[in-house]
């Protein structure tokens, strides 16, 4: 990869390109908070939901890989990398997100989603995989206090408002959080990114297929018209475009620049939030906003692996 210099000396137009990307990118990621929640509503089961997705995912990425020519067959160490990754990475976190759905905004979605960069930062603290600096510290606490804004009014309503369905969102940038510093830990040696997420996504495919089956699960008569199929289809279609934008951001400018796309995801699912279904946030929930954009400003102030 080449240095950091040589990166911005391609001078404004390939600035611009990135920043462009940058924005699409953010805007793909909060299109797939509003995708959910119009699938969550649709009447599908939520197993069904994720099934059908990562079904679109493997087949383009698997796709993608072949006209590249990156297909491979993964050895031992590198299926329980891939085993992980695929739980905590798809699994987990979009099973949740799907539960929380169907009761949350999709604007709260994002917002929740968002604090995946500080919980990131938390993870590594706290297995000293990077040093603790005051910036990082901040970035933690301010993420806390997000947190703590946006939870706090529904323990306080009769049956606790909305609150269990708060944590179960809570559980999606928990596990992205974590995710991030597995694959930064235990990349396997000789995979490419589009090669990792290729083999991280048809491995989700393979986990929750069976359990699919078993229950016996079927797509009802008549919602290959509806918004559900919809829903899925486009999150799949989001989900190829931001993964590829990602991997290609990373190449050209460094780790740092790519995290800033939390910021426009984080308005982008507000956004769509208010186009698609009409939404309204409470002033304590702007509040929250703002707090946590200067989290995330601190978390990726320093960049992943930083030692400052």
């Amino acid at each position: 990869m080449a240095a950091r210099g040589e990166h911005n000396s391609g001078g404004g137009r390939a600035g611009m390109a990135a920043l462009v990307l940058l924005l699409l990118m953010g805007l793909m990621w909060g299109l797939q908070a509003a995708m959910l929640k119009l699938a969550a509503r649709s009447g599908l089961g939520d197993l069904t939901v994720l099934i059908y997705a990562l079904l679109l995912l493997s087949v383009a990425f698997l796709a993608i890989s072949a006209l590249r020519g990156e297909l491979y067959r993964p050895r031992a160490g590198v299926i329980w990398f891939l085993l992980v990754t695929a739980v905590i990475g798809y699994v987990i976190p979009l099973l949740a997100a799907l539960y929380a759905a169907s009761e949350l905004s999709a604007g709260l979605l994002a917002i929740i989603g968002s604090m995946a960069p500080v919980v990131a930062v938390t993870v590594a603290l706290f297995f000293r995989v990077e040093r603790v600096s005051p910036r990082r510290l901040a970035a933690v606490v301010l993420g806390v206090v997000s947190i703590a804004i946006i939870l706090l009014p529904e323990a306080d309503l009769p049956g606790y408002g909305m609150l269990i369905w708060m944590l179960a969102a809570l559980v999606v940038p928990l596990c992205y959080g974590a995710e991030s510093v597995y694959i930064a830990r235990f990349w396997p040696a000789g995979l490419s990114p589009l090669q990792v997420v290729t083999g991280e996504t048809v491995m989700a495919a393979l986990l929750v297929a069976p359990v699919f089956l078993w229950q016996g699960t079927a797509l009802p008569a008549g919602a290959a018209t509806g918004d559900a199929v919809i829903a899925i289809a486009v999150f799949a279609l989001a989900g190829v475009i931001e993964s590829l934008i990602y991997f290609h951001l990373i190449r050209v400018t460094g780790a740092v620049f790519v995290n800033f796309a939390t910021f426009v995801s984080l308005f982008a699912g507000i956004g769509w939030g208010i186009v698609l279904f009409g939404e309204s946030h409470a002033a304590m929930i702007w509040l929250a906003v703002l707090v946590l954009a200067g989290a995330l400003y601190l978390a990726v102030r320093e960049g992943p692996g930083s030692h400052a």
